[in-house]
């Protein structure tokens, strides 16, 4: 489970430890695949950005369907799963390379507390997800005058 981090501010281990992430996420559905009923399973590259008013994931789900995709959000958790499936004429090709992935893919992210729930919102346009979680507005404190 991952959590959100501004970029800049992540020091030199923590950009060590993603990289092996992304290094042995790249690797899973290989070494995954014999477990799941002979689907792969894989973890699409994701973006997290922040503006003063939300969060924005952004999921490159390249040759998938919006009908395949399933975006939750449950006790500060925002999971976005789903499949991509085979073509069955790619099914009986004598393959040579095979880089694209086929198969369940589940990701999960960790949101702050101050977020509005009720106010996701998803789109989904040229094979790019993007997630808009919109932040609680804060209320600045009232300045009292002082008689």
């Amino acid at each position: 489970m991952k959590s959100i981090k501004r970029y800049s501010d992540i020091p030199a281990l923590e950009s060590m430890r993603r990289d092996m992430d992304r290094f042995f996420d790249d690797l899973a559905p290989f070494s995954w695949n014999r477990g799941n009923g002979g689907k792969e399973i894989w973890a699409p590259n994701t973006d997290m950005s922040e503006t003063d008013d939300e969060y924005i994931v952004k999921v490159d789900l390249p040759g998938i369907s919006k009908k395949d995709i399933e975006v939750n959000y449950k006790d500060h958790r925002l999971t976005i799963a789903g499949e991509r499936k085979l073509a069955e004429e790619e099914e009986n090709k004598n393959m040579i390379r095979r880089e694209r992935y086929f198969g369940t893919f589940l990701r999960t992210y960790t949101l702050p507390d101050a977020i509005s729930e009720d106010k996701i919102k998803a789109k989904f346009k040229d094979g790019v997800l993007t997630v808009l979680v919109p932040k609680v507005e804060v209320k600045k404190p009232t300045q009292i005058q002082i008689d």
